[in-house]
C-alpha cells in the first residue's frame, strides 16, 4: 500500500535535540515538495517542544492537518533529568 500524502498521513517522529519545532515541519514539507504532486501541500504538528527538549512530534501532512486539534488535547508525559544542587546565571540550560 502507497502513502498518499495529500490525502493525509499522520506522522510520528522524533524531534532532534536544538532542532524547533517549525525545523521538523519545513524538513517534512522540503522532502515532500521534492515530488511534483507535492508541490502545494499542508504540514502541520500538534504541539510545540522546545528547541532543548527531544521526543515523540505528531506531524500531520494533507488532509489529515484538520485533525491536528484533535491530537493537541490528548495526555503527555514529560521525562527529565533533574541535579539537585546545580545553578546557571539564569537557572536554565540556555544561558
Amino acid at each position: 500500500m502507497a502513502l498518499n500524502f495529500a490525502e493525509g498521513q499522520l506522522l510520528l517522529l522524533n524531534k532532534p535535540y536544538l532542532w524547533t519545532s517549525f525545523d521538523l515541519v519545513n524538513k517534512v514539507k522540503s522532502i515532500l515538495k521534492k515530488v511534483p504532486e507535492y508541490k502545494k501541500i499542508k504540514v502541520g504538528h500538534a504541539g510545540t517542544l522546545d528547541p532543548l527538549a527531544t521526543g515523540l512530534m505528531i506531524v500531520c501532512t494533507g488532509k489529515k492537518t484538520k485533525e491536528i486539534s484533535s491530537f493537541s488535547g490528548l495526555d503527555k508525559e514529560y521525562i527529565a533529568t533533574i541535579r539537585f544542587g546545580s545553578t546557571t546565571p539564569s537557572f536554565d540550560l540556555e544561558n
